[in-house]
């Protein structure tokens, strides 16, 4: 009986799997890539809030002072918006778990906050049932009571 234990399957011939294709490669590929494509949209928005701050800064333009902060904000937020365009996901996951890690009841307050955002958020969006005592009921439409019927 041949060894075939060593005999290549003709499927991998001329084939040398490297660490990390197959399923758990393409996992890894496919989360890379939506987490490139979402780090995109947080820069988008970002630099949306800048532009934001900036246009209700320019409604300030009597007060120097105001219309200087306001500037001066939208330009922080700029930076920061250059700033995690430039950096790799990795990098930006390390440095916010370095965060945590500094100021771990900070980062607690902040998730309860945003936990507490969304939640309310979600609970907003859904459509609730008008309460009976409050309904608009046109008056042609409320049963009347048949007198003739009751004698």
């Amino acid at each position: 009986m041949p060894d075939r234990s060593r005999d290549p399957s003709p499927g991998s011939v001329g084939h040398n799997p490297s660490p990390g294709v197959g399923l758990a490669g393409a996992i890894r590929e496919q989360v890379q890539g939506y987490a490139a494509n979402r780090k995109q949209d947080a820069v988008r928005a970002v630099s949306d809030v800048a532009a934001a701050i900036r246009e209700s800064g320019a409604s300030f333009g009597g007060s120097p002072h105001l219309k200087a902060f306001f500037d001066s904000a939208a330009t922080g937020v700029e930076e920061l918006s250059e700033d995690i365009g430039r950096r790799t996901v990795g990098e930006l996951y390390d440095e916010v778990e370095a965060a945590v890690r500094r100021r771990p009841g900070i980062a607690l307050a902040a998730a309860a906050v945003a936990g507490i955002a969304l939640v309310r958020f979600f609970k907003a969006s859904t459509i609730r049932p008008i309460p009976r005592s409050h309904a608009v009921v046109p008056v042609d439409v409320l049963p009347v009571p048949d007198i003739e019927r009751r004698s």
